[in-house]
Parts: structure tokens; C-alpha cells; sequence
């Protein structure tokens, strides 16, 4: 019985070894540094690239690239900076990350309308913190969450569109990155790999 029971360990320990390689295959890590460059910098926005550099690691599927932006051809209208071009397998535009940074109000620091409020309190474009704030991680840095974006019918030729994003800030830094991703490019169960990889730090 004991030699039996060795052997049912020993096959379960290389099922979830070969599970776990299986999964690390089919993801690569990517480090971005945010300021990145000053385009788009004017004389208006000039403090938020002159913060010190932090990073954001990420784990993007197989494949997966990311790029400088250097022109507005979609995603025009998140509001944050230093933005990368996240494409696809196919060199398909998926999705666009960038940041900004915040200021905590009192009683409001981890509120996500606060935190997010460039985002977040638009009427036509927003990040829904309100209703779709769907949190993937916390930890005593700061929350990574998925959400709901949404373009009302009068930008959108006459129909409501919903995009998917992800939203992560760190407290210590004061920053945070905003990702928006074309809901027809992407699927559920990957945002949701990209959130959980998250990592910002200096």
C-alpha cells in the first residue's frame, strides 16, 4: 500500500509540474519603464515626466509584443501618458497601457473614483469603477482590478461600445497604470492572466 500511494505522490507531482511548464510556455515576461519618452510632452504636462522612472512587469501571452506609441490611430482617448501599443501573435493592435499619477485625498485613499478620477468621471468615456470594478489582486502597495469601458453612443456613430480595461496603482509611488483593451481582439481569460501578472515598482 505504501509503495502504491509513493507512486500516486510521485505522478501528481509530475502532473502539476508538466501543468505548470505547460503554462509558463504559454506566457512570456515584459518590463516596460514609465516616463519612457516625452512624446506627447508640452509644456502643460511637463511634471509628469520629469517623476523618477518606474517599472511595470507584466506577463503578456506567447507571442505578444508591446511598442512604442508614436501616432493616435485608436485608444485616442485614454487620458494617460508614455502610452505602449500591446499587439497580438498576428501583429494585431490590441491594446494600449500608459500612466498617471495621483493625489490621495483624505478618507478617500484607496477610493478608485479618486485614485482614478481622469478616468473614471467622464459622461461619454469612463473607466466604471462604480459598477464594474472587478478586483483581481491587492497587496499593501496597492489593487489591480479589471473594468468596464465605456464610449456612449454620441462618440461612437450612434452605438454604446465597452471596451475592457485594467487598472493598477501603487500607494508608495503614487502612480498607477490604466490598460484598454478592444473587447473583439482579446479574451476574457487573458486580461484576467495580464492583471494577476502586474507589477510596479521603482
Amino acid at each position: 500500500m505504501k509503495k502504491i500511494f509513493t507512486i500516486f505522490s510521485f505522478g501528481i507531482a509530475i502532473m502539476i509540474f508538466v501543468a505548470g511548464c505547460s503554462n509558463s510556455s504559454n506566457s512570456k515576461a515584459i518590463t516596460i519603464s514609465f516616463p519612457s519618452s516625452d512624446y506627447e510632452k508640452t509644456e502643460f504636462n511637463a511634471s509628469l515626466y520629469a517623476i523618477d522612472p518606474f517599472s511595470l512587469s507584466i506577463k503578456l501571452p506567447d507571442n505578444w509584443s508591446v511598442e512604442e506609441r508614436k501616432s493616435e490611430d485608436e485608444f485616442i482617448l485614454l487620458s494617460v501618458f508614455s502610452k505602449y501599443n500591446i499587439r497580438n501573435e498576428d501583429n494585431v493592435l490590441v491594446g494600449v497601457v500608459g500612466y498617471n499619477i495621483y493625489e490621495p485625498f483624505e478618507n478617500l485613499i484607496d477610493d478608485p473614483r479618486s485614485i482614478y478620477s481622469q478616468l473614471a468621471l467622464g459622461n461619454n468615456y469612463q473607466f466604471n469603477v462604480r459598477d464594474t470594478y472587478d478586483v483581481i489582486s491587492e497587496t499593501e502597495n496597492g489593487v489591480t482590478a479589471m473594468v468596464d469601458v465605456f464610449y456612449s453612443a454620441s462618440i461612437n456613430n450612434g452605438e454604446e461600445k465597452h471596451n475592457n480595461g485594467i487598472l493598477s496603482y501603487n500607494k508608495d509611488l503614487l502612480v498607477y497604470v490604466a490598460f484598454e483593451f478592444n473587447s473583439e481582439k482579446i479574451k476574457d481569460e487573458q486580461i484576467r492572466e495580464i492583471a494577476k501578472s502586474i507589477l510596479i515598482k521603482r
